[in-house]
């Protein structure tokens, strides 16, 4: 009986995704070190150019949520200073991390993201989904206090005006320890979940993900060993056997597989630099290059998401690490190295800039 429930939850979300007008695509997953570094990375991906930049936020800012009634929400003050991608050149963040090792992280969740009415009664605590990361980032610092955050306000759907819809989000927040829960609006309700894995994607929802493992149990970083079919001698053809059966596709279900089954079999590592780069070398196991994901709209119109950059974080020395889909070359920004008491919004640019191929040909010896 149980297998059959299973079966047509898969079913049903099958066909929520497909039907899904906007699908794209992003994938997080985690590294760390022996010494306790953590480092997270995230690709993002969209069809439309979001033009990020990275953005600096001191001690002190105002806030207003926007509600759904045009009014104001809540309105807060943010306690820790905090840095990440934006979108559209507004003050909402796609995701960042702040002075306490704090990371939050939002992922497009077409098809299923459903947020709860606000209440008129509590218009005061309402956050946007536009609002949740700079709420989050600028006010908790573990995720016990995110958890008490979460559940004091209500973060409801409001329309975001540029993009005419109401923003079919879900959320990853770890703090410095490595742990890390889910945030998901699903029939009406916020969903917080334990993320025992540290991998994210998209729609379906992230339970359905952590029951979808069960189908690659198998699967391991050990090749396979030869086997003999009746008379006949097998022998598996070069190294990696034993992940034969990984998807390689770029759907959401095949992502999550993909980044679960290949950070659970890395080698260990020691240090915070060694898990900035072994963050960047599992996420460019997802990279979406312009052409090979592709949907046609019913009016012919084509949108064709692409990875229009990648940043690692490291929440233990509180740097972003990025690169870009036109400069593949890796440039950081450190927190505590910026003015946290300075009163004023800084930005940095992601893509002012071209890539440089180092020219090491005088090295010949």
């Amino acid at each position: 009986m149980l297998k059959i429930k299973w079966l047509l939850v898969l079913f049903c979300c099958a066909i929520l995704v497909s039907n899904a007008t906007i699908a794209q695509a992003c994938t997080g997953v985690k590294t760390q070190a022996t010494d306790g570094a953590v480092a997270f990375a995230r690709t993002l991906e969209f069809g439309t150019p979001l033009k990020s930049d990275i953005l600096f936020v001191p001690r002190g800012q105002d806030w207003v949520s926007p509600a759904p009634d045009g009014n104001d929400g809540m309105t807060w003050q943010n306690k820790y200073a905090f840095l990440g991608p934006n979108a559209f050149g507004e003050k909402m963040f796609v995701d960042g991390i702040n002075e306490k090792g704090l990371y939050l992280g939002g992922f497009w969740f077409p098809g299923i993201a459903k947020f709860p009415k606000a209440t008129d009664n509590d218009a005061a605590n309402i956050i946007a989904p536009q609002a949740f990361g700079a709420f989050i980032l600028g006010t908790c610092a573990t995720l016990d206090e995110v958890r008490k955050a979460i559940s004091k306000i209500q973060l409801v759907g409001v329309t975001f005006k540029k993009m005419g819809m109401i923003l079919p989000m879900h959320w990853i927040i770890m703090d410095k320890t490595g742990k890390s829960i889910v945030v998901e609006p699903i029939n009406g309700k916020i969903v917080v979940a334990d993320n025992p894995v540290n991998v994210f994607t998209n729609s379906p929802p992230f339970a359905w993900h952590l029951q979808n493992l069960s189908n690659y149990a198998n699967l391991t970083s050990r090749n396979s060993a030869p086997t003999t079919i009746r008379d006949y001698n097998v022998a598996p053809i070069g190294q990696g056997s034993g992940m034969v059966g990984l998807p390689g596709d770029f759907t959401p279900p095949s992502r999550f597989v993909r980044m679960a089954l290949l950070s659970n079999s890395v080698e260990s590592i020691a240090t915070a630099d060694e898990a900035v780069n072994q963050a960047f070398l599992l996420i460019n196991n997802i990279s979406i290059v312009k052409g090979v994901a592709v949907d046609i709209k019913a009016d012919d119109s084509v949108s064709a998401d692409y990875t229009q950059w990648t940043a690692v974080y490291d929440l233990k020395r509180h740097r972003c690490y990025f690169r870009t889909y036109d400069n593949q070359d890796i440039r950081m920004v450190q927190l505590d190295k910026l003015p946290l008491e300075s009163g004023q919004i800084l930005t940095i640019p992601m893509w002012n800039s071209k890539p440089e191929y180092k020219d090491i040909t005088k090295q010949a010896k």
